[in-house]
């Protein structure tokens, strides 16, 4: 039986409540796979002997890391077989950049609610007081039984907002951290890749 503005508010903090879980976990599925996958590849490109020994051992569970490591490779037969496209080194930079923006993608959705929903809550608990006052300058009493259900919109208001920015927010924080550290082990490996396919490819040539 709330205001409708307050309903309106009420649903829209809902709805980012709802979404920033759904990124929540869809992220820690995602960030868990790419640094436990890219952890084992990181291990078999430094165990292989040649680039040309880890293409031999087939295909390998997707991870950012092999990912780059595909992009690389392709590009190397691209050249030794028509002599066109783009440099290894291009193509590796390219899928770099690619895999951090998709484990970045939807992350700053976080952090946009952890910002925006404390102030949709208190524009409802504003909205709600000065309902409450409305309410007695037209009856001109002042008891809990007018005035309660307003108080009450407002508190419910101011509650839901924290309730949907505090897990934002902390997450938020979480997982830039976590994808920074998985980004410096992906442009580290781009950089070790690169040196590596200088040793094997180019000074042969």
């Amino acid at each position: 039986h709330a205001d409708i503005v307050v309903q309106i508010m009420l649903l829209a903090l809902v709805v980012f409540s709802v979404v920033s879980w759904a990124i929540i976990g869809s992220k820690h599925r995602q960030l868990k796979k790419a640094r436990s996958r890219s952890k084992r590849f990181f291990k078999l490109f430094w165990q292989a002997k040649s680039i040309d020994a880890i293409v031999a051992k087939g295909s390998f569970r997707k991870s950012p890391a092999f990912n780059i490591f595909k992009a690389g490779v392709d590009s190397l037969r691209d050249k030794q077989e028509n002599g066109s496209g783009q440099t290894a080194e291009k193509e590796i930079r390219r899928t770099t950049e690619d895999e951090i923006a998709q484990m970045e993608y939807g992350v700053s959705f976080l952090a946009t609610t952890g910002s925006a929903c404390p102030f949709i809550g208190l524009f409802g608990t504003i909205w709600g007081i000065l309902h409450a006052f409305w309410k007695i300058g037209r009856t001109g009493a002042s008891s809990i039984a007018i005035i309660g259900p307003h108080i009450a919109e407002a508190l419910i208001s101011t509650a839901i907002g924290l309730a949907a920015a505090i897990p934002a927010v902390i997450f938020y924080n979480y997982y830039v951290n976590s994808i920074r550290l998985i980004s410096k082990d992906l442009y580290d490996f781009a950089e070790d890749f690169n040196d590596r396919i200088d040793r094997e490819y180019n000074s042969a040539t």
